[in-house]
């Protein structure tokens, strides 16, 4: 196989790493990323908003934490699929959460909580990420995280950054090949919008985020680097969660939407 060639598929499947981080709940980073039944159903929306989380120093607004909580959403653009998204467990300092698509592929996360701001990725208990996609696979282990991913308060006019940096190796053709990923994410609050989705009409808080992503793959004793730059519009509404989320770049654009939910 031509270098060229192998370049270009690693690049693939570590723009695969990225898109799952950036894309899929407002810069949370996936811990785990493998095939498996689809076993979760749909949830149903309720009829009336949630009451205010109590989840001490998980509390926050604008994402009620609580285990069995479930947001389905549907994802349009240059991929359409579709994923149920549940809280699986809440500790003292955090909790985790699983994305289930249609497809068959799961994604679990792991979160840190800190007086109501929730910040992905938990780098004391050595998170990684693992993304196994046709003959490529992907493990990643996060060395550096700082700042906040969802605030314990947003108001009109906030700024607020997170940057990850991931490392570790892709596997193509039996290859081992070193890579880095860092994401910085500087994120600005515009104010409350009424956003309708097919889960029906919200009084959302926007926030537009602004990110760019720096890859360097090593072969054969070079550095191939390389940059993403994407921004996203995020619609976040109290006690219910993400409503909706838009995503453009140079090659790509793409629409998650809140379809139904169910909060215990």
């Amino acid at each position: 196989m031509k270098t060229n060639k192998i370049s270009a598929t690693l690049a693939a499947g570590t723009l695969l790493t990225t898109l799952l981080a950036c894309t899929l709940g407002a810069g949370a980073a996936p811990t785990v990323v493998s095939p498996s039944p689809n076993t979760t159903a749909p949830a149903e929306a309720p009829t009336n908003a949630p009451e205010a989380n109590s989840g001490g120093a998980c509390d926050n607004p604008f994402l009620p934490v609580k285990v069995g909580a479930t947001w389905s959403y549907k994802i349009s653009g240059e991929v359409s699929e579709s994923f149920t998204r549940s809280v699986l467990s809440v500790e003292a300092g955090g909790f985790s959460d699983q994305d289930q698509y249609a497809s068959g592929l799961t994604r679990q996360s792991q979160w840190n909580c800190e007086n109501g701001n929730l910040i992905a990725l938990n780098l004391g208990q050595g998170t990684s990420s693992t993304v196994t996609f046709e003959n490529l696979a992907v493990n990643f282990q996060t060395t550096e995280l700082s700042g906040v991913t969802i605030p314990a308060a947003i108001n009109a006019g906030d700024i607020w950054s997170q940057s990850i940096t991931l490392e570790g190796t892709e596997k193509i053709n039996d290859l081992d090949v070193p890579a880095k990923n860092h994401t910085q994410s500087d994120c600005t609050a515009v104010g409350n919008e009424s956003v309708t989705v097919e889960a029906g009409t919200f009084d959302a808080m926007r926030f537009d985020c602004k990110t760019e992503i720096n890859v360097a793959i090593t072969m054969q004793g070079s550095e191939i680097p390389y940059t993403i730059s994407m921004n996203s519009s995020n619609w976040y509404a109290p006690n219910i969660g993400m409503i909706k989320t838009t995503s453009s770049g140079s090659d790509f654009n793409s629409v998650i939407e809140l379809t139904a939910y169910a909060i215990p």
